[in-house]
């Protein structure tokens, strides 16, 4: 399934998982922001995780594109899900796009290269804004985030300290080659969430994050969203992160990243001063 407006020459394989449930409102822009994708050959699963909206049926209308749709007969969460879409799919590439999400066009290309550039990364991601349900950013939010983008972001950034002490510093559009797979195992199936922050801890101790600067994914939130949910309980998110970095020490006999499990426990406890930081001001903000 090529994107449109391919340009003549062999595009890239890449395959597209998308974990989806109850997701009808959004799910056909999604597919088509992941159709419209030119320079690349797609290969995209939607994998309907027993949903009890239309969600199925919209994917369904777009097999006759190409588009492969799978259907968990109970649900049983993002991880499994994209196991699934893995195991289905041949590309040396692996994207990951979110079933109410939209990417921007030639985000798959440009992601597809940053991983191919490096034989040493595993992985790449590039910046986002957030939309509301109607697919619009609030006025100036766009810059906003992409000042924070690179504020946080340098090219130096340390993966291995950053995951530790802020969690989930790897952004969206996460596009991995499949020998991260076959070398750290398969996604968690047994998280609820956090399952992207687990996969990311174990991708850094073999392999290299690639940042893509540019705004090219637009990530709506929604009540209903994973993200709108994880974003509301800031510690229940730091104590997910504490429960996972401890347990990788102890499946890593005491040393995560060539750190022992003193340094570690202080930047755990340093990202936990940053949640408290961040509710005080919320809190203050509010009042």
């Amino acid at each position: 399934m090529r994107g449109d407006g391919d340009n003549g020459h062999t595009p890239i394989s890449i395959a597209v998982s998308m974990p989806a449930y109850n997701a009808a409102r959004f799910i056909g822009a999604a597919i088509d922001s992941v159709l419209a994708q030119a320079g690349v050959d797609v290969e995209l699963v939607v994998v309907d995780d027993a949903s009890t909206d239309d969600t199925a049926a919209i994917a369904a209308r777009y097999e006759a594109r190409g588009v492969r749709v799978l259907r968990n007969t109970e649900r049983r969460g993002i991880g499994y899900c994209h196991n699934r879409a893995i195991e289905r799919t041949t590309a040396p590439l692996i994207a990951h796009v979110d079933a109410d999400d939209v990417i921007l066009p030639g985000s798959l290309a440009k992601l597809a290269r940053a991983v191919l550039a490096d034989d040493r990364v595993g992985q790449a991601y590039c910046d986002f804004y957030p939309v509301d349900e109607a697919g619009a950013a609030s006025p100036g939010s766009i810059e906003q985030w992409r000042a924070f983008f690179e504020r946080h972001r340098s090219k130096t950034i340390d993966y291995a300290r950053e995951l530790v002490v802020h969690g989930m510093v790897v952004g969206c559009l996460r596009t991995y080659r499949r020998r991260v797979f076959e070398t750290v195992g398969e996604f968690d199936v047994s998280l609820p969430w956090a399952v992207d922050y687990e996969m990311a801890l174990r991708t850094a101790e073999h392999f290299a994050f690639a940042r893509v600067p540019e705004m090219l994914y637009e990530r709506r939130i929604h009540a209903e969203s994973v993200t709108y949910r994880v974003q509301s309980k800031r510690w229940r998110y730091w104590r997910m992160r504490w429960t996972l970095v401890r347990r990788r020490l102890r499946e890593q006999q005491g040393s995560l990243f060539g750190r022992g499990a003193l340094t570690t426990h202080a930047r755990l406890l340093l990202g936990l001063a940053y949640v408290v930081r961040d509710a005080i001001a919320s809190d203050n903000m509010d009042s």
